[in-house]
């Protein structure tokens, strides 16, 4: 039997590896909640990070070491998801998929030494291309704001508090 082919969600004729700034966001498996916790707070609500969600952080911090052409500008660490607004600097052959393909790769590898056999990632990624500085804005106040609209969130679940 074959299987279905699945529709590419990038940009058709778009080279990911070309300059510019893009937001990116990668789910965890089945939108669990693995990564941390939502410590709400009248001031500003604040991630408690899960061992995985710590392994994450210092994947990501370590990113630009493998990819020099890539500076990771912001992230979040959400309960089910990671935030990242990257640049792409310089000419060079990586791509914004290579780029999440070794985070994913890089964190799971670290997270199974500790979780044998945990499937972490939700396949796939989501990814906004920036077009403007006014568009980088926006991107930049939504993942700034994403931990204080945590309870409007589709995944969020009061009981996982």
């Amino acid at each position: 039997m074959e299987r279905p082919v699945r529709k590419s969600p990038r940009l058709k004729n778009y080279d990911y590896s070309s300059c510019g700034a893009y937001s990116l966001t990668i789910c965890a498996h089945h939108h669990q909640h693995l990564f941390g916790r939502i410590q709400f707070d009248p001031c500003g609500n604040t991630i408690e990070l899960s061992d995985l969600g710590l392994i994450i952080q210092s994947t990501l911090e370590g990113l630009s070491i493998r990819y020099p052409d890539f500076e990771i500008i912001k992230y979040a660490i959400m309960p089910n998801h990671v935030h990242i607004l990257v640049i792409k600097h310089g000419v060079g052959s990586s791509s914004v998929s290579n780029v999440v393909c070794a985070l994913k790769s890089l964190a799971t590898k670290e997270i199974r030494l500790k979780h044998p056999g945990m499937k972490v990632w939700k396949e796939s990624f989501h990814d906004h291309i920036i077009r403007n500085e006014r568009d980088l804005i926006r991107h930049w106040d939504y993942i700034d704001q994403n931990i204080n609209n945590w309870a409007k969130d589709r995944f969020f679940v009061k009981d996982l508090m």
